[in-house]
């Protein structure tokens, strides 16, 4: 206990929740989610925080009873028997499961037959690396709410005592059951430090480096995640000018902001409410030239108005009409004269004409060929080309004489000048057309101007809109008068045109704006002014105080988590001290003790040497491989790993100095058989010095401890746990079964035999078969069985590695009468198991029962005479 002698007035500097922490550590072996949840809800509160679990936890100071499991020399702790386990799993509670408290006990059970339970009870209550987790049965309902619990008996100094177990949180065990050292597959990961995967340190060191560094590594994303969410931008109230009462009352906004003096700011009178509503008006009043940029405003809009309505009015204008009737004339007159022009061109022609050549299309069309030779088909020749070779551009045949003749007559009209003007003249016209399609002669004047308008001038309102809608006629008949030629009753205004009015009406409303900027009072106006920005900024400041309070109370939470976030991350005097300890209780004779147990495990080539590293100083036991470049990790396989764990618990055990009992709950799982056996040595030589218990399920490395004990005349206790249909966890007491010696076998096969001969039917069906092939073929195993133990005298046995030579000078000789009752007998058994397939024609009748009888009376005959003979 010195290294916690040294601990505990340190440890009582601590914090209160890095006590706690501690204390949770050291009882259970580590920390689960929930531990965590409320190890931060402690800090928080610890820095000011209030708790958000319910009930609120409260910490709980290290004290020695909270020392975790260090096996001490004072005292001798044996356990002796555990018993009524409830909601342990599925075992049932009335097993006992017992323990000889001197020498070996051997618990052997399958996979799944619950011999795990047994053994995390014991982990939870004694001292183990890794306590683990008792679990409650899985497939109950009510799992959530059960509570796993046990009673254990156990000797101090061979006094009885009983400690009651319980799986709830704030249980803990018994001190003197922390004598009890216990080592499984999780405890030795523990041993291999994480970071160096074959390094050692006491367990104190390593719950103190858990306390420095897994506190931070597990809570520091919490706060930090924490502190990312909450709400402290401040940039929203910026809208509150920091140039007025309101604003420098708030600004720069921080956890200290004077929250009662800005609630005081943002609360208006009604005094202030009202003044609030007539500052603007008297503001626009005191100052002109808001008014004024509204009047020049909407003079703007009234000239728009008035340009939109001369737009509208010239396109229906009569100039635009008489212009639009003379380009109608033009036309008429242009086509005659073209007309009169084709016929004196087709009366040029011998041959007729096709009809309207030389007129509109037929002209467009020349026009295109034109284009078509000078550009494409002839570029660089003058239109029309003629030459020898040359063809119509039309259907690409060559010219006739008559057809180049008539191609150049045809040119020298279309060059003619009533051509050209009728084509002009076309072309002006459905500009026109296009034009007056797409023209527009509406405007819009909204009811607030018409409304401004008729305020001025009373009719001008009823004078424009009686002005749009003859515009409106106008253009309507401008287009019938475009598609039908006829341009008489041209509809006449009904009224003047309103636009003068309208422009008179813009330029007294300029002339208005330029008065009001003639008056103004500047010093009341500025006073004003600033009355109604302290005022605004008041209200904002109302409107946001909440919110600006949330921000502040997150600001103040913030500065709080920031604290506690370093408090947690301050770990360095922690790793300091582990250092300093390290340094004191990792020794020369601990690494000399661990190079011993190495040789013991028959691991030659592996060395355990004192390594100091970065980590503030601290010392470890490590691995040293000679001449490997890589670290032990990388090397060595899980057997040798485990091999390395299982003699760090060896030698810590040993330094230790106690004489407790000791509880390994599968040492051997995973490894190869070399290791088994050097395992099960080590295990035999504890044995001779205290209470160790064994739990496996490894039928080689059970039968490995059950020889080896024998051979150094250690009588183990063995036990074994088997699933039945009622579930798991049953106990019996001696061998499993199926590795019993044959006389115990002999036994079973009577009470079988029993059993089947009350419950046999004749003629048997088959239920009655199937229990007879069943129990031949345990009587052929107990014949094999006889064979290992009898005949043989144990040299060569199942579930064990290697030959007992010691055993040979007991092998019997086994006489011709015996050898033919053998096969007999193994004759027999193979005619009646299921394994044989035999011929169908044969159909064989089923054995009766007292044929069986007969038949297990006769091998056990048969092993007894081979015995009596060895003498």
């Amino acid at each position: 206990m010195a290294i916690y002698e040294e601990v505990l007035p340190w440890a009582d500097r601590l914090p209160p929740w890095r006590q706690d922490a501690l204390r949770r550590l050291c009882v259970q072996g580590g920390w689960t989610e929930a531990d965590l949840d409320e190890i931060l809800d402690l800090a928080k509160q610890h820095h000011g925080i209030s708790s958000e679990i319910e009930p609120t936890p409260q910490p709980i100071r290290f004290t020695a009873d909270h020392f975790p499991a260090e096996a001490n020399q004072d005292r001798t702790v044996a356990l002796t028997s555990l018993h009524t386990l409830l909601n342990v799993g599925k075992i049932p509670s009335d097993q006992i499961l017992e323990f000889q408290p001197h020498g070996l006990t051997i618990v052997y059970g399958g996979n799944g037959t619950g011999k795990s339970g047994y053994a995390r009870v014991l982990k939870q209550a004694c001292r183990a690396r890794s306590p683990g987790t008792v679990y409650a049965n899985a497939y109950d309902p009510d799992f959530q709410k059960l509570t796993p619990s046990a009673t254990i008996d156990f000797e101090v100094d061979d006094t009885s005592e009983q400690e009651f177990w319980s799986g709830q949180r704030s249980h803990v065990p018994r001190t003197e059951l922390r004598a009890i050292s216990v080592f499984d597959g999780d405890c030795a990961r523990h041993y291999l430090q994480a970071r160096e995967a074959a390094s050692f340190q006491p367990v104190a060191l390593t719950y103190l480096k858990q306390l420095a560094n897994g506190i931070n590594q597990a809570l520091r994303p919490r706060l930090e995640a924490e502190i990312a969410g909450l709400a402290v931008d401040v940039t929203p109230f910026n809208i509150i000018p920091a140039d007025t009462e309101a604003g420098q009352a708030i600004h720069p906004i921080s956890s200290t902001m004077n929250l009662e003096q800005a609630r005081a700011l943002g609360t208006l009178t009604q005094e202030e409410q009202a003044e609030l509503t007539c500052l603007p008006k008297e503001i626009n009043e005191a100052d002109p030239t808001v008014k004024a940029t509204l009047l020049d405003n909407a003079a703007t809009n009234v000239e728009n108005l008035a340009n939109n309505i001369t737009a509208a009015a010239n396109t229906v204008s009569n100039d635009s009409i008489d212009a639009a009737r003379t380009a109608h004339q033009r036309l008429l007159e242009a086509e005659t004269a073209e007309s009169a022009a084709s016929a004196f061109l087709q009366a040029e022609d011998a041959a007729p004409l096709l009809p309207g050549t030389g007129q509109g299309a037929w002209a467009l069309l020349f026009n295109a060929a034109r284009e078509y030779s000078t550009s494409i088909a002839y570029p660089g020749q003058a239109f029309p080309v003629t030459d020898n070779g040359a063809v119509c551009l039309l259907c690409q045949q060559e010219l006739t004489p008559e057809a180049k003749d008539r191609l150049h007559r045809f040119d020298r009209y279309v060059r003619d000048t009533a051509a050209e003007a009728a084509q002009a003249a076309r072309n002006a016209w459905q500009q026109i057309v296009r034009d007056v399609g797409q023209a527009t002669v509406t405007f819009t004047v909204s009811q607030v101007m018409s409304d401004s308008l008729g305020g001025r001038i009373a009719t001008l309102p009823d004078d424009i809109r009686t002005f749009r809608e003859d515009l409106v006629s106008r253009l309507q008949w401008l287009r019938t008068a475009i598609e039908t030629g006829e341009w008489q009753n041209r509809p006449a205004y009904r009224s003047a045109n309103p636009t003068a009015s309208i422009q008179q009406i813009a330029n007294i409303l300029r002339a208005e704006a330029a008065a009001l900027r003639a008056n103004l009072n500047a010093e009341a106006l500025t006073a004003k002014r600033l009355r109604l920005k302290e005022l605004e900024a008041r209200r904002l400041l109302s409107e946001h105080i909440e919110s600006i309070a949330q921000v502040v109370d997150n600001l103040a939470h913030k500065a709080k988590l920031q604290s506690c976030l370093a408090d947690i991350g301050n770990s360095r005097p922690i790793s300091l001290f582990a250092g300093q300890l390290a340094k004191k209780y990792v020794s020369e004779a601990l690494a000399s003790r661990m190079n011993e147990e190495l040789r013991k495990l028959d691991l030659y080539h592996i060395r355990a040497g004192i390594s100091s590293t970065g980590d503030a100083g601290s010392v470890r036991l490590g691995i040293l491989l000679h001449a490997s470049q890589l670290d032990p990790h990388l090397v060595l396989s899980e057997a040798e790993q485990r091999i390395c764990s299982l003699a760090y618990f060896f030698a810590e055990l040993h330094q230790s100095g106690s004489s407790s009992g000791i509880v390994l709950d599968d040492p051997v799982s995973s490894l190869d058989h070399n290791h088994r056996t050097a395992v099960a040595r080590r295990i035999i030589e504890e044995a001779a010095n205290r209470q160790v218990i064994v739990f496996t399920h490894d039928a080689v490395f059970f039968g490995e401890l059950i020889t080896l004990g024998t051979d150094a005349q250690l009588t183990p206790n063995v036990k074994s746990i088997s699933y039945r249909a009622e579930g798991p966890g049953y106990i019996d007491a001696g061998l499993p079964y199926d590795m019993r010696k044959h006389r115990d076998r002999i036994t079973q096969h009577r009470a079988d035999h029993q059993r089947i001969a009350e419950n046999f039917i004749n003629p048997p069906g088959d239920e009655e078969r199937l229990a007879i092939r069943n129990a031949y073929d345990d009587l052929r195993v107990t014949i094999e069985v006889g064979i290992e133990d009898t005949v043989l005298n144990e040299t060569v046995v199942r579930f064990r590695d290697g030959i007992s030579v010691g055993r040979l000078n007991g092998v019997m000789i086994v006489q011709e009468a015996e050898y033919r009752e053998v096969q007999r007998l193994h004759d027999r058994c193979c005619r009646n198991v299921r394994a044989h397939s035999h011929a169908a024609g044969q159909q064989r009748a089923v054995t009766q029962p007292d044929e069986l009888l007969q038949d297990i009376e006769a091998v056990n005959t048969l092993f007894q005479t081979i015995r009596r003979r060895r003498g």
